[in-house]
């Protein structure tokens, strides 16, 4: 006669049975940590008048943070760079359950290095810069990315992964939306500007610009979504490394933004209130102001 085997009897004074494993993934929340110390200070140095060193006037650091791709619907690319970076660190410090954590963390880092390839191909060959803080994030986030990989089996792995390479996917499509001003400016155009734009446009006034040229988004801004009336002239419509417009050419235009009113040619950034003196308009634009 067979004997039913019974369960066993935990012995006294046994130990407890241990817990779900739990950890810290401290290299990558180290990785993640100098992350958003680099962030946190292109986005200190972007306040300043003085700029961050090798990102000086002209350098491809500030044409690429002057870039259509440098803000993202009105933030600034960096501040979103920070959040990601923070939330890499909280996923790395803050969620224990190992397989929980690495999800999060290769779902994050996916998204990350995607993104940051994407931005990085558009510094080559759409603005034709590159930047030295730029790069460093790249290398950081590609870090992050073998960090978060590393110990995961290829099938535990394609979900959260997958999951990463269809947000970049968006978020890099919605980026390339938002710099070709798909989303266009929030807010209605002010009626002043609007009026003032339209007046230089009939007056044959002509503003000759990039679309990689930080002083000419400046220039773009002062209007706000008053912009899409100025009379613009986009010299290099495929990158700065293609030809340039023939018009370009034939009014030799050497900088940007370059402004001609009434065969004046002005070479600098103007307010509105200066426009409107200098092209005779008799609207009201705000207080008078030089950008010298």
């Amino acid at each position: 006669m067979s004997r039913k085997n019974k369960p066993r009897k935990k012995a006294p004074g046994a130990p407890p049975a241990a817990p779900a494993r739990v950890t810290r993934d401290l290299p990558l929340a180290l990785v993640a940590g100098v992350g958003v110390v680099l962030t946190a200070v292109l986005l200190w140095g972007a306040s300043r008048a003085a700029g961050l060193p090798y990102c000086g006037a002209g350098s491809g650091c500030d044409v690429v943070q002057g870039s259509a791709w440098s803000r993202f619907l009105g933030v600034p690319l960096a501040l979103w760079g920070l959040l990601l970076y923070v939330a890499i660190v909280l996923v790395a410090l803050g969620v224990r359950r190992v397989a929980r954590r690495q999800a999060w963390s290769l779902f994050l880092a996916t998204a990350g290095v995607g993104v940051s390839l994407y931005l990085t191909a558009v510094s080559l060959f759409a603005i034709g810069a590159t930047c030295t803080y730029c790069l460093i994030s790249l290398g950081l986030m590609t870090l992050i990315f073998v960090l978060a990989w590393r110990g995961r089996a290829v099938g535990a792995a394609s979900r959260p992964a997958g999951a990463g390479v269809a947000a970049a996917a968006v978020l890099s499509l919605a980026m390339q939306a938002n710099a070709g001003g798909l989303f266009g400016a929030t807010g209605a155009a002010d009626p002043a500007l609007v009026a003032l734009a339209e007046h230089l446009a009939a007056r044959g006034a002509l503003f000759y610009g990039a679309s990689w040229c930080p002083h000419c988004q400046q220039q773009k801004e002062l209007f706000g979504a008053a912009a899409s009336h100025l009379p613009y002239v986009e010299c290099s419509p495929n990158g700065p490394r293609a030809a340039r417009a023939t018009s370009c050419e034939m009014a030799d235009i050497k900088n940007y933004p370059t402004w001609i009113i009434d065969g004046r040619r002005i070479e600098r950034v103007m307010t509105p209130a200066v426009l409107a003196r200098l092209s005779a308009f008799e609207g009201e634009v705000g207080a008078e102001a030089t950008a010298d």
